[in-house]
């Protein structure tokens, strides 16, 4: 899979700031009346690091036990994603984004990713499917949403857009 600089650094950029959130939502830490769970955020960030170093054996090791330890946060499973898709691992990729979609708290760019890595796998209707998903969130968006959110869900449409009806 190709991705631009550009699109390896907004990928790193939005790491960057969904590392930051996982710290400051707990990092991935249990409720004291369940049972202690290993933590996430170490593993997280060595292998967010890694990515941006373009270790990608590492970051994919460091990033699996971060989902191991947290499967519910969606920036854990995105970045795994990332790691395998720079990799070249494109059927890892895909099931990382499907994870990372799947999740509550989904990063935008997984969706993109997922629907770009489905394209070179050559699952269209895959990506169909999360373009729309992109088109349904920029519609919930629109009054909820400050001009950030809009202009990232809008760019990650146009972008799919263009991949799908060259």
């Amino acid at each position: 899979m190709r991705l631009s600089k550009l699109q390896i650094s907004a990928a790193a950029f939005g790491l960057a700031i969904a590392s930051q959130a996982h710290a400051q939502m707990g990092g991935g830490m249990a409720p004291e009346s369940t049972p202690v769970q290993a933590d996430a955020t170490v593993p997280y960030r060595n292998g967010v690091t890694a990515l941006q170093a373009g270790d990608f054996p590492t970051a994919i090791k460091e990033l699996r036990k971060a989902y191991d330890a947290n499967s519910i946060d969606g920036n854990i499973p995105y970045a795994l994603g990332m790691a395998y898709a720079l990799s070249g691992q494109k059927p890892e990729a895909k099931k990382a984004f499907q994870g990372a979609v799947r999740s509550q708290n989904a990063p935008i760019p997984a969706y993109l990713q997922l629907g770009l890595v489905a394209i070179e796998l050559g699952d269209k209707d895959l990506a169909t499917k999360q373009y729309a998903a992109l088109q349904r969130k920029l519609a919930k968006c629109a009054s909820k949403c400050g001009d950030e959110d809009r202009t990232e869900i809008q760019s990650a449409i146009d972008e799919l857009g263009k991949k799908l009806n060259p």
